[in-house]
């Protein structure tokens, strides 16, 4: 890689020389120019003047990146204040696959005046390809929104004078009965030659094509134009409950061949339902945070906000990166969706950029009905082994076509470690004591906290995705019929429960550091967990998988006592709390062997009765003198002499 915008397969080369009216051999060159690394001066001192590489994705749709940012022209004099037009930034991305594609990526950064070479050559310069054929101004985009960011995309291969490729298409895999179903999208021309005229072409489960002339255009050619294209005649067919086979093409650019006509091919199945009888919808906010980002409790702010405004339709998940609540399954989401931290994802199919926007995009995501309905049944919590189980169901409102999964996470509240910077103890920008004063000024609520805070909750920890991050696939067949049901059996072992303890006191409305028996609850607490559940697709994309309804609820609902009791019997405990003698009325419902218990909150399991019983109501007296002070669920169940 050169500092000169560009990089070389040729490792016997050197890399310092300037692209001129020559490539480099066997290269990829974005912006070739007479470039420096320096330090650069205020206000700009705080950006990185560095040349690097790295690897984003799962295989095997991997894209390794080379950014060259903070670069400036060697003949630029920094004694100064400097703007943004003396700071140049962009990429070269390559994509993994047989394609050979590779992209040239040009951001709101740099002298939009400067001219510098843009292409590829093969070793030894066989074959170039420079943009243009001569020096090019910087490619330069006013915006700082990604999507907006110019992209050029380099593929492998003998160019064609047409070829037409459809760039996006806009086609929902769901329609009602009866509505209008419109064939639009945007297209562009790879060839060498513009494009004046082209034919738009549906058919729909293989019947008659419907075509449409599109002339006096003047579509550029080498993929630098694009076009938007609405085919004129709708689709209104399709009986409710009916899979339909669309296939979309474009053909003879300029009445000639399209030379590569795959790539201007579009097919998809699309299922009539009716839209009836649909469900609220509970919200899946998967946030993605750190102990160590400063900026990550303002974040944490916003998710308490949009739960105490929606309540339980909300359902956050905060997955830790790189400090002591990281785990794999987290890992795992975090590399396929997430490049900047604090960042959120909305059901995985809104992507949240600045703080400001999350509170409205959820509330315009929770406008919108959901098709299926979830419940989280049969928890239990065995205090012996640990292990967390529970069945999820879920149940369809309406016909629905898909691969799709049915996946739990399993959280946690009010998580605690001891004192450890970065690790258990949360970054705080927002404080006072911070080198700033405070970046988000004295108004802010974390503005009076400490800079590493200290006994701090951690809430909506991930803790595991039982069945994986993707969920359990198989459940649920290809095409669903309304009020269809279906379930899936999930299990999680909790570890221990830790327990912290501090030297320095720090109890402020966001952190706790009492460490008395009973106050002294770190992580892996039982009455803390909570268990989610969702139905997803299963595309083989990762950002084509939106979640279609969440649920979430607590393992214990410790506002009632008995909320662990089984469908073996019905209990009351009482009084409630007790000082020395509780009173347990067990109704039976059949005769056998009941064993009852008591669980803390951390998960010790206490026995109080093991006896035979016949059917009908039976009251037991509980001596509780010697048990420790504090909340306890009550679990009963069969057990076997």
């Amino acid at each position: 890689m050169s500092k000169n915008g560009y990089l070389t397969f040729n490792t016997s080369k050197s890399v310092s020389e300037v692209p001129d009216s020559l490539l480099p051999e066997n290269s990829i060159v974005a912006f070739g120019y007479d470039f420096k690394l320096q330090q650069l001066p205020i206000p700009n001192q705080g950006i990185a003047t560095q040349v690097f590489a790295y690897t984003v994705g799962k295989a095997p749709f991997r894209s390794h990146i080379i950014q060259y940012y903070g670069l400036s022209k060697s003949s630029d004099n920094f004694d100064q204040p400097i703007n943004n037009a003396s700071i140049f930034a962009f990429a070269i991305i390559l994509h993994e696959g047989n394609e050979g594609r590779f992209d040239l990526v040009y951001s709101p950064y740099g002298d939009r005046t400067s001219k510098g070479l843009i292409g590829c050559s093969s070793a030894s310069n066989q074959k170039t390809y420079i943009l243009h054929d001569s020096l090019n101004l910087l490619p330069f985009q006013y915006s700082f929104n990604l999507n907006d960011f110019i992209v050029y995309q380099f593929y492998n291969g003998e160019q064609q004078n047409y070829d037409l490729k459809i760039r996006s298409f806009e086609l929902s895999k769901i329609y009602p009965v009866n509505s209008i179903v419109n064939f639009k999208g945007q297209l562009t021309n790879w060839g060498k030659k513009s494009v004046q005229s082209y034919y738009l072409n549906y058919s729909v489960n293989a019947s008659d094509t419907i075509s449409y002339l599109i002339n006096q255009v003047n579509l550029l050619p080498n993929g630098e134009g694009k076009m938007n294209f609405t085919h004129p005649i709708s689709w209104l067919g399709g009986i409710e409950g009916s899979l339909n086979e669309i296939d979309f093409w474009l053909s003879l650019p300029n009445d000639s061949i399209d030379g590569d006509p795959s790539n201007s091919h579009y097919s998809k199945t699309i299922l009539r339902n009716s839209n009836k009888n649909w469900v609220d919808r509970n919200l899946l906010l998967e946030e993605a945070t750190g102990a160590w980002c400063g900026y990550c409790p303002d974040a944490n702010l916003l998710v308490n906000t949009a739960q105490k405004q929606y309540g339980k339709r909300v359902i956050p998940v905060s997955y830790h990166f790189d400090d002591s609540m990281s785990n794999t399954n987290a890992n795992d989401f975090l590399v396929t969706y997430i490049t900047s931290y604090p960042d959120a994802l909305l059901d995985r199919k809104i992507f949240l950029g600045s703080n400001s926007t999350w509170l409205s995009e959820i509330n315009s995501r929770l406008n919108i009905k959901a098709p299926v309905e979830l419940t989280i049944e049969n928890k239990s919590f065995d205090g012996n082994t640990r292990t967390i189980s529970y069945t999820v169901k879920v149940k369809f409102k309406d016909y629905w076509y898909g691969n799709l999964n049915i996946g739990s996470i399993v959280t946690e509240d009010e998580v605690r470690g001891n004192a450890n910077p970065n690790l258990w103890s949360q970054n705080n920008y927002y404080s006072k004591d911070h080198g700033s004063g405070g970046v988000g000024g004295s108004t802010h609520p974390l503005y009076n906290e400490l800079e590493m805070m200290d006994g701090y909750y951690h809430h909506s920890v991930h803790k595991a995705s039982p069945g994986g991050v993707w969920g359990v696939s198989g459940k649920i067949p290809q095409l669903v019929m309304p009020n269809s049901e279906y379930t899936a059996d999930f299990s999680y072992k909790l570890p221990e429960a830790s327990l912290v303890s501090y030297q320095k006191e720090n109890n402020t409305p966001f952190c706790s550091t009492y460490d008395e028996p009973g106050y002294n609850e770190g992580s892996n607490i039982p009455a803390r967990i909570n268990l989610i559940a969702y139905v997803s697709d299963n595309a083989t994309s990762y950002f084509e998988r939106p979640i279609l309804n969440a649920v979430g609820e607590r393992l214990w609902n410790l506002s009632n006592v008995n909320s662990q009791v089984s469908a073996l019997n019905k209990s009351k405990l009482y009084p409630n709390p007790t000082e020395s003698i509780s009173h347990l009325d067990i109704d039976n419902i059949r005769f056998g062997n009941v064993k009852v218990e008591l669980v803390s909150i951390s998960g010790q399991v206490i026995p109080v009765f093991e006896s035979e019983l016949s059917t009908g109501l039976h009251q037991i007296d509980i001596q509780t003198d010697d048990i420790d002070s504090g909340i306890y669920a009550l679990q009963s169940s069969e057990f076997k002499e």
